[in-house]
């Protein structure tokens, strides 16, 4: 194996020697590691949330076109009608599950249960856990093109049972569960 140098010549030039396979290999190694360690932070996103089931996502970029019920949206929704002060920043991210896709019935019955469809996917509470009034979303019919209902799997949880639909161009990337 013979050692990385520069030789000065007697013209005053430098002479530069090829790396071995071995050198080769862990610069390689190196760079792409260090590549990932830049990237990959920005890709992870940690719910503190009790209002899903999952606390890791690795965000992708969304395909608004494959979105399906079951999927994690990361989003920013900036329509504070339906948000109580404190619960809401301007800069905050949400993470929740896709419950009801555009062209998908939604109804919302007498007892306050959302369905999609046929399936029961959550319950609008009237009080929070301190007996204030909560906002209430109503909305039966057809979910608009580009729109969304998210829900958290936490009967708690702030979702579009209250603050209504997420637009597509709110969605800023789908989350892969991770743990």
């Amino acid at each position: 194996m013979q050692r990385q140098s520069i030789l000065p010549t007697s013209d005053n030039k430098r002479v530069f020697r090829k790396l071995t396979r071995r050198e080769t290999s862990i610069a390689i190694v190196f760079l792409a590691a260090l590549l990932l360690g830049l990237w990959l932070p920005t890709r992870i996103i940690v719910s503190t949330s009790a209002s899903l089931d999952h606390r890791v996502f690795f965000m992708t970029t969304p395909n608004i076109k494959r979105i399906k019920n079951g999927d994690y949206l990361v989003f920013r929704h900036d329509d504070t009608t339906f948000v109580r002060p404190g619960l809401h920043r301007q800069d905050q991210l949400y993470i929740k599950k896709v419950g009801c896709c555009p062209g998908e019935t939604l109804k919302r019955d007498d007892s306050n249960h959302f369905l999609c469809g046929l399936t029961v996917i959550g319950k609008a509470l009237k009080q929070d856990s301190t007996g204030r009034d909560l906002p209430q979303f109503n909305y039966n019919g057809e979910v608009p093109d580009n729109n969304y209902f998210v829900i958290g799997v936490h009967p708690r949880s702030f979702d579009s049972k209250y603050f209504g639909f997420v637009h597509a161009d709110e969605i800023i990337h789908t989350a892969l569960p991770l743990w």
